[in-house]
C-alpha cells in the first residue's frame, strides 16, 4: 500500500525536480528515505531477570522509537517480569523464550536470538539490549538514524550513563556523564585517579554497545560490546543516544551487586575489579557508604560545574511525551 502512495507522490514531484527552488528534490529525497524506513526490519533482543521495574517502559520507549520485533528471554526470574511481557505481548510483538538453565551463558542466548531474529524474522538489523539500556534515536526513529550510514554494517555507541540522585523514579533524572574528566584535569584538581568511587567519571567511556545488520553477522560478543562480521565496517552514530541506567538508585545498586555474586558462582574468573570491588563492599557492610560517596550531592555539584555531568531532558521528555512515564 504504501509503495503505491510512494509512486503516486514522486510522479508529482518529479517534474519540478530540477526547478531553481530544489524544494521537490528535497521531498523526493525525503519520500525516497521514507519508503527505505518503512520496508526495514529492525528487531530487538533482551536478555532479562528480575526487571519487572523497567521491562514494561524499556519495550514500549523502543517500539515508540521504530523498533518492529521484540524478542525476550528471561532468566531464572522470580518477579513478575515474565507476567509483564505476557500482558505486554497481547497489544505489541514480543517474542518471549523462557530459560531455566542454571549456568550463565549470555553470548549464546543472545546469538539463538539473533538466529530467530535473522530467519523468522527477516530482520535487517538488530539491536541486543539489557533492560536498563535506553536507544534514543534524535530522529525519533532508529531505523532512520540507521539508515543514515548505508557504508557501515555495525553501529558503535558510548554509554551514556545516568549520575543518580537517588529519586524514586530514576528515568527523570536529567544528570548524565558526558565528558569524562582527562588524567591532567584529574591531577590539576588532585583528585583520586586510582579510587574506585571516582572511576565512573574519569578517563574515557568504557562501556561501548553494537547495532549491527544481520547479513554480516558471524558472532555476537559477551556483554554485547563488540560483534564478530564478514568484512566490518565499524561506523560511530552521532544519531542514537545510548543512555544506559547502570546505576539507578542504591535499591538497585545493592540489587546489582547480589547480582553479581549470583554471576561469580556461575563464571568464577571473568569478573572485572568494580565488579570484586562491588561484591567486597556488600559482603563488608560498606556498600551503602560506597554508594553515598560516589553519587553525593556535592559530587554532583561538583560535577555539573567542571562540564563532566549535564542536564539533558531529551530521554524524559519524549518518554513523557508518548505516556510511558508521568
Amino acid at each position: 500500500m504504501y509503495e503505491k502512495e510512494f509512486i503516486s507522490k514522486a510522479l508529482k514531484l518529479l517534474p519540478n525536480c530540477f526547478s531553481k527552488s530544489g524544494k521537490s528534490r528535497i521531498e523526493l529525497k525525503k519520500l525516497i528515505n521514507d519508503l527505505k524506513t518503512s520496508k526495514t526490519k529492525l528487531v530487538m533482543t533482551l536478555l532479562v531477570k528480575d526487571e519487572e521495574d523497567i521491562i514494561e517502559k524499556n519495550i514500549r520507549f523502543h517500539y515508540a522509537m521504530g523498533v518492529d520485533q521484540f524478542i525476550v528471554t528471561v532468566h531464572n526470574s522470580s518477579d513478575a517480569t515474565l507476567d509483564i511481557l505476557n500482558k505486554l505481548k497481547d497489544e505489541m510483538p514480543v517474542e518471549i523464550i523462557e530459560l531455566s538453565a542454571d549456568g550463565y551463558f549470555q553470548d549464546a542466548w543472545v546469538d539463538s536470538m539473533i538466529k530467530i531474529a535473522r530467519k523468522k524474522y527477516r530482520a535487517d538489523w538488530i539491536i541486543n539490549a539489557d533492560a536498563d539500556e535506553f536507544y534514543y534515536s534524535k530522529d525519533f526513529n532508529l531505523k532512520k538514524s540507521i539508515l543514515k550510514y548505508p557504508a557501515g554494517n555495525v553501529i558503535i555507541l558510548p554509554s551514556t550513563c545516568p549520575f543518580p540522585d537517588d529519586r524514586a523514579d530514576y528515568l527523570t533524572c536529567p544528570y548524565f556523564v558526558t565528558n569524562y574528566m582527562p588524567e591532567y584535569l584529574a591531577d590539576l584538581l588532585h583528585i583520586d585517579k586510582n579510587s574506585p568511587e571516582n572511576s565512573h567519571f574519569l578517563g574515557e567511556n568504557s562501556c561501548p554497545k553494537v547495532i549491527h545488520n544481520t547479513k554480516d553477522y558471524i558472532k555476537i560478543k559477551m556483554g554485547n560490546h563488540n560483534v564478530e562480521m564478514r568484512h566490518k565496517r565499524v561506523i560511530p552514530s552521532a544519531d542514537i543516544i545510548l543512555y544506559h541506567f547502570t546505576a539507578r538508585n542504591y535499591k538497585y545498586y545493592e540489587k546489582k551487586a547480589k547480582n553479581y555474586i549470583e554471576s561469580s558462582s556461575l563464571m568464577p574468573g571473568a569478573q572485572g575489579k568494580h565488579v570484586k570491588d562491588m561484591i567486597q563492599k556488600l559482603n563488608d557492610g560498606t556498600l551503602r557508604e560506597d554508594y553515598d560517596k560516589k553519587f553525593s550531592p556535592q559530587k554532583l555539584a561538583f560535577l555539573l560545574e567542571k562540564g563532566v555531568v549535564t542536564r539533558d531532558y531529551s530521554l524524559v521528555n519524549f518518554l513523557r511525551y508518548k505516556n510511558i512515564i508521568h
